[in-house]
């Protein structure tokens, strides 16, 4: 599990010192990392994870050690060989309140197997900016792991148009959000992006109220 993590915060070391992270897990980590007589390589992994705001609570789901254990078995292998022609699949789901806004990120493997993730974002962002982020995380989430042909779903009927061309992108956030997904699209080939209505339709994402994994 430390070296899950450890491999994680190395992908996206961009959002874990951009955003307070929460580790759900029911092994005892922190203890283990801060231990006096812990193993020289725990002690790099703990020095190198201390940079990041990192909280521990107890994993109350199965799903959440998803990433985890795909991470490490994933490890020690050529993920671009592996993966490049398979189809995996992306679900986003972005919300902006008073109390804060997050999003839940669902991607699905060619083997069916679920990766979900919720984000808590530190930052003010109104509903069309927390539905783009999202979209843009969850590309370099499935680009990290090898996807190549994905097809993309979002609840926003606004950003879908957009990212199709059908509707114009006026703010200048959304020009901006607009642009990263035209350079991330080359790395993660979007065969599709289309809208899905209503969760019972849709595949249950995880939501704000949770931190990340």
């Amino acid at each position: 599990m430390a070296l899950a993590l450890v491999v994680t915060a190395r992908r996206l070391r961009p959002y874990f010192l951009s955003h307070p992270i929460g580790v759900k897990t029911n092994m005892p980590l922190k203890q283990t990392l801060g231990k006096p007589d812990t193993s020289g390589r725990l002690v790099k992994w703990a020095v190198e994870l201390s940079e990041y705001d990192i909280s521990y609570v107890p994993r109350t789901t199965i799903k959440a050690q998803a990433l985890a254990d795909f991470i490490s078995e994933m490890a020690g292998m050529s993920v671009k060989d592996t993966f490049q022609d398979q189809v995996w699949l992306l679900h986003v789901d972005g919300s902006s309140t008073t109390q804060g806004s997050g999003a839940g990120i669902v991607v699905t493997s060619p083997q069916g197997e679920d990766l979900e993730f919720a984000i808590k974002f530190d930052f003010k962002a109104s509903n069309n900016e927390t539905e783009y982020e999202v979209l843009v995380i969850g590309m370099r989430l499935a680009h990290e792991v090898g996807a190549r042909h994905l097809p993309a779903y979002s609840d926003s009927q606004l950003i879908v148009k957009q990212v199709e061309g059908a509707y114009e992108a006026r703010e200048e956030s959304m020009i901006q959000y607009l642009q990263q997904i035209k350079e991330l699209k080359p790395a993660s080939t979007i065969s599709k992006l289309s809208r899905y209505l209503g969760r019972e339709t849709s595949k249950p994402i995880a939501f704000q109220s949770s931190p990340v994994l």
